[in-house]
């Protein structure tokens, strides 16, 4: 029996756990507007819709199914991708990933360093900022060798003129109207000018002679294409369509340039199957030229032949790296093409790391030999830095006018040395000073002696002469001024120090410490110190224009704590504003801490006819408002006052400006004090405030409201002064009586949501049918109504019966959406069967066995 009944119990469990899991809802995207969503809002949505079993389509065809339009749909649809990537950008990458993206990463910039490292490679190729493109707009060499497809231009003028533009023919002549043809191929500008004139004088008569009065011109026009084929290791070998004028420069430069295996010092340029000439990319780059560098003709070839002898060297050089050098070169020349030995260089040799016979030897070349030693392919060049090291020096520091590093002379002696430091300063310590002596083995001694005995001790290389101050040798005594002053502080203490002289360091006391006091908190002596006190205390009064009465000349010891504390009568004016329906809306001045809303009612002139008491609200700051601190509304009161005089600067007087000034120091001053006095109730609220937000934040978005409306009865505060509902007034409260109102206002899941005439004595469901009755996903029971002074009245049920709030003026119904009825899955169905089952037969099986 008992069986049966645990039975029944876990069946009846069953039930409330499915309609709990059936009772789930989604968020209903019909009242939210996409683009004010945040990314953590859409990212729970989204951690909702996975633990609910559905996906980022199903979120999508809901949002649909509610009314979202394509735009919307496109919008939310973005929005979730971002999120996503943001939260995958976010995970963790497993070690192995991590140690394939550090191996690709390390692998690129080990390539791209030896590829930099080679010295000129990057010369012809793209990403240089060297550009080895043509101008076409250069005049025209006079060794450029014409040929076929060359345009030409001939002028002639004078007593004559003419004018003939015409291309060099594939047979190599240009054919001019009544002359006939010219072969021009060939020929160099300077040549071919030559010949034409020559054919030409024979028809215009001017041309030649001792009176010449006819000349002519030959230029060039369109320069004829030629094709040369680029080989070897270079980045793109093929075959290039140049311009005539272009030369071996060039056209490495449009084949990308060498690669890191070609050779830089013998690029051969091929015509007609013989070698033209010999390219060596170094003479460019020492003297700004290379003999080889000539024009390409059609059918050249370049040939950039793999590197033969390429050496590196590293250290203490001007240019360090990877070097191509000839056979016949030697140490002297790579030294030239690294720009010579760095200024902290190691002059005199050179290391030389070799592979020789599969061994690694090292050889030691000295300066003699640079100009006679021949290098290997392989050959590793190492200079070394000069040793970080003093031959001649002495150091002295401390309590002397010029510390710092002096040479040692002859015999130098310690007096000597301080000379050089242009003696000792008031407050050296003459009685001991201390030198620091390095033995050979870099062991240190040190060594005390007395300014007696300056003259006769003679000093070694590398000793430290240390000079103690006075001051050095005790605590530094001072004396710290906390509280309502202009420029509070800790200031050094003199004898006879006293607090007017104090009082004139902070710059005064501020306002706030008219009419307080000030004291003075002084240690405890160890004798007067039982163990039990802590400090001694003086206090004095502050009158009224800010001075310390009858006890200025109170002298201060060392270490004194001097707190000028705030007048317990100072108030700053606190103000309220009274908005709407009353006479005189405004701001108005608390005049005591008892003042109530009737009062400020009272001093407003009252209300109008046209005012609406029911539906008055009070508007007030809450815990989270960041209160302006006494710094801050200092500032603010100063920046006015600069202000009123900036209006005019024209027309200003001496004392005007001086006030300026000083009012731009006080800026400046309490703007230094706003950024490091943070006292500990500022600091306790925003911890609280931070507990708040951490307690609440894996439940929902906070919202911290810097105000909120309080609905108030108005007709009862007018009718009744100082009741329960007449509220005291604080600081910024905003009183907000509005025009009476005659209108009711529906929103929610209504068939057509508008806002209705308010008709006194009609229920609420009047204004319900009004707007075309509930929608089928509205949720009845929980209609509830926001009356004009902000208070808020829900539905409430008794069994199947609904009592619905009352309408007012100016109030707004909402009926917010039913939840969306998440059906059950059938595997879950079945996992929650199972478990149940088996759990049935289990405490079967043991009250059996009991």
């Amino acid at each position: 029996m008992r069986s049966h009944l645990f039975t029944y119990f876990l069946l009846f469990f069953f039930s409330i756990t499915v309609s709990s899991l059936s009772g789930q809802s989604l968020p209903d995207f019909s009242s939210i507007n996409i683009s004010s969503l945040s990314d953590q809002q859409i990212e729970s949505y989204l951690r909702q819709a996975n633990a609910m079993g559905y996906s980022q389509s199903d979120l999508l065809t809901l949002a649909k199914s509610q009314g979202l339009s394509s735009s919307e749909l496109a919008i939310l649809n973005d929005r979730i991708d971002n999120v996503e990537s943001s939260r995958l950008a976010k995970t963790r990458p497993t070690p192995s990933s991590n140690r394939i993206r550090k191996a690709y990463t390390d692998t690129i910039k080990t390539l791209t360093a030896e590829r930099l490292d080679i010295y000129g490679l990057d010369v012809f190729q793209k990403s240089s900022n060297l550009t080895f493109q043509t101008n076409q707009n250069t005049p025209t060499p006079k060794d450029y060798v014409l040929g076929a497809g060359d345009e030409v231009f001939i002028d002639v003028f004078g007593a004559s003129e003419s004018y003939y533009q015409t291309n060099i023919n594939p047979d190599g002549t240009i054919l001019l109207e009544n002359i006939g043809p010219i072969s021009l191929s060939g020929l160099t500008m300077e040549e071919a000018k030559n010949k034409v004139k020559s054919r030409l004088a024979g028809y215009y008569q001017g041309i030649s002679g001792n009176s010449a009065n006819t000349f002519v011109s030959l230029s060039l026009g369109q320069v004829r294409g030629v094709s040369v084929n680029v080989i070897g290791q270079v980045e793109i070998p093929g075959t290039y369509n140049l311009s005539a004028l272009n030369t071996v420069f060039n056209a490495l430069y449009a084949a990308g340039g060498v690669n890191e295996n070609g050779t830089l010092r013998e690029i051969k340029h091929f015509r007609n199957g013989e070698l033209l000439s010999t390219i060596d990319v170094y003479e460019f780059l020492q003297n700004g030229y290379s003999i080889g560098d000539k024009r390409i003709e059609n059918g050249d070839v370049i040939l950039v032949q793999p590197y033969t002898n390429r050496v590196t060297l590293k250290g203490a050089t001007k240019i360090a790296g990877k070097f191509e050098l000839k056979a016949e070169e030697t140490v002297a020349d790579l030294m030239k093409y690294s720009g010579g030995f760095a200024e902290n260089a190691y002059t005199k040799s050179i290391k030389l790391y070799r592979v020789n016979a599969g061994q690694r030897l090292v050889v030691d070349i000295h300066s003699d030999q640079f100009e006679v030693f021949r290098i290997k392919t392989g050959d590793e060049f190492m200079v070394s830095y000069a040793l970080d090291r003093f031959t001649n020096r002495v150091i002295v520091k401390g309590a002397v006018f010029r510390p710092g590093d002096y040479s040692i002379g002859q015999g130098l002696t310690l007096q000597g040395l301080l000379n050089k430091a242009e003696g000792l300063k008031p407050d050296a310590f003459q009685d001991r000073i201390l030198i620091t002596r390095t033995g050979e083995d870099f062991t240190t001694e040190s060594i005390s002696i007395s300014l007696k005995s300056a003259t006769s001790f003679s000093l070694q290389k590398e000793d430290v002469v240390t000079v103690f101050s006075r001051n050095e040798l005790r605590e530094e005594a001072f004396v710290e001024v906390l509280g309502e002053v202009n420029s509070p502080g800790v200031f050094s203490f003199s004898k006879g120090l006293t607090l007017d002289d104090v009082l004139l360091q902070v710059g005064g006391t501020a306002t706030l410490a008219y009419g307080g006091s000030v004291e003075i908190s002084r240690r405890l002596s160890t004798e007067d110190n039982g163990g039990l006190g802590l400090s001694e205390t003086y206090v004095f009064p502050i009158d009224m224009n800010g001075e310390i009465e009858g006890e200025g000349g109170f002298e201060l010891e060392p270490y004194d704590q001097v707190l000028f504390r705030r007048s317990q009568n100072f108030r700053r004016q606190q103000l309220v504003t009274v908005e709407g329906q009353v006479s005189s809306p405004g701001l108005y001045a608390i005049k005591n801490q008892g003042e109530r809303i009737s009062d400020i009612l009272n001093r407003a002139g009252g209300i109008t006819e046209f005012a609406f008491v029911e539906g008055a609200t009070l508007i007030r700051k809450t815990e989270f408002y960041e209160e302006p601190t006494d710094i801050e509304k200092q500032i603010d009161d100063l920046i006015r006052l600069q202000e009123k005089f900036e209006n005019n600067p024209n027309l200003l007087t001496e004392a005007e400006l001086a006030m300026i000034s000083r009012i731009e120091d006080d800026i400046q001053e309490l703007e230094k004090r706003r950024e490091s006095n943070q006292s500990l109730s500022s600091f306790a609220k925003r911890e609280r405030i931070k507990e708040v937000i951490e307690r609440n934040a894996l439940t929902s978005n906070i919202q911290l409201k810097q105000a909120e409306a309080i609905g108030i009865d108005l007709p009862s505060i007018i009718n009744r002064p100082g009741s329960v509902s007449d509220l005291l007034l604080e600081e910024g409260d905003v009183l907000v009586i509005p025009k009476r109102s005659e209108t009711v206002r529906l929103r929610g899941k209504l068939l057509y949501p508008t806002t209705s005439r308010f008709v006194e004595g009609k229920p609420l469901k009047y204004y319900i049918n009004n707007a075309g009755g509930f929608d089928y996903r509205a949720k009845k029971k929980g209609t509830y109504v926001v009356y004009a002074n902000g208070e808020v009245a829900r539905t409430k049920s008794l069994l199947f019966m609904k009592f619905y709030p009352k309408a007012a003026p100016g109030a707004e119904v909402i009926v917010p959406t039913k939840p969306l009825k998440i059906p059950i899955r059938l595997q879950d169905v079945i996992g929650i069967t199972s478990g149940l089952a088996t759990l049935a037969l289990v405490i079967s099986q043991i009250s059996q066995n009991n």
